[in-house]
């Protein structure tokens, strides 16, 4: 696949195929995470790898409450003084899956990064969670190289505290996103996304 294929045909799936993934192409998906800039030049991010029901349950008790207490509908029609955008149709369509989707999926990879807490004095005080961006959007497109998609869910704060000590996961480490990975449900509705004009994004010399 071409890479611009690659870019054009990547998305965020909330609906997996009931189809098993080899864990080759995992690895293959890993090791193009393991390509990403890194800022200290160590490449130390780890991967912990959810393969069972029971594991992403136990994993993921937070999201699946989080989902449940949202009514999607109640959202959608609640009085507004403007029209409902684009992005708020998203939301609503995605919080009632914010468990499932990571459930449904054959694997969940979960990235971790070096730092004990997040610094933004400044910006370069990030480059840390820079960098394990730069490995999560080589995860993206490798998977969509691959024909798979992944869903991704940020945790929250006491989300992240509650994962990280499950999973045993070091003081020294941080959870940057949740990884569900597989085949995508072909069937899955499409919403209108916004598509920024890149002229009017483009700023030469200075902002004005």
């Amino acid at each position: 696949m071409e890479f611009y294929d690659v870019i054009d045909k990547r998305r965020t799936t909330r609906e997996f195929l009931k189809k098993e993934v080899d864990f080759e192409i995992i690895r293959r998906i890993l090791e193009a995470g393991n390509k990403a800039p890194t800022w200290d030049h160590n490449r130390n991010w780890q991967y912990i790898i959810l393969r069972t029901e029971e594991e992403k349950e136990y994993a993921f008790e937070e999201a699946r409450k989080i989902a449940g207490k949202f009514d999607a509908e109640r959202y959608l029609t609640m009085p507004r003084a403007y029209q409902i955008t684009l992005g708020q149709k998203m939301y609503a369509y995605a919080m009632p899956k914010q468990f499932s989707m990571l459930n449904d999926a054959p694997y969940v990879i979960i990235p971790l990064f070096k730092a004990k807490e997040l610094n933004g004095e400044y910006v370069s005080k990030l480059n840390p969670f820079a960098t394990i961006w730069c490995v999560i959007e080589n995860i993206f497109l490798a998977a969509a190289a691959e024909g798979l998609s992944c869903s991704m869910r940020i945790p929250l704060n006491k989300e992240h505290d509650i994962v990280k000590a499950k999973l045993k996961v070091p003081p020294t480490y941080m959870i940057p996103v949740f990884i569900g990975i597989g085949y995508p449900d072909p069937d899955e509705p499409q919403l209108e996304q916004y598509k920024p004009d890149l002229d009017k994004q483009i700023r030469f010399g200075r902002w004005k």
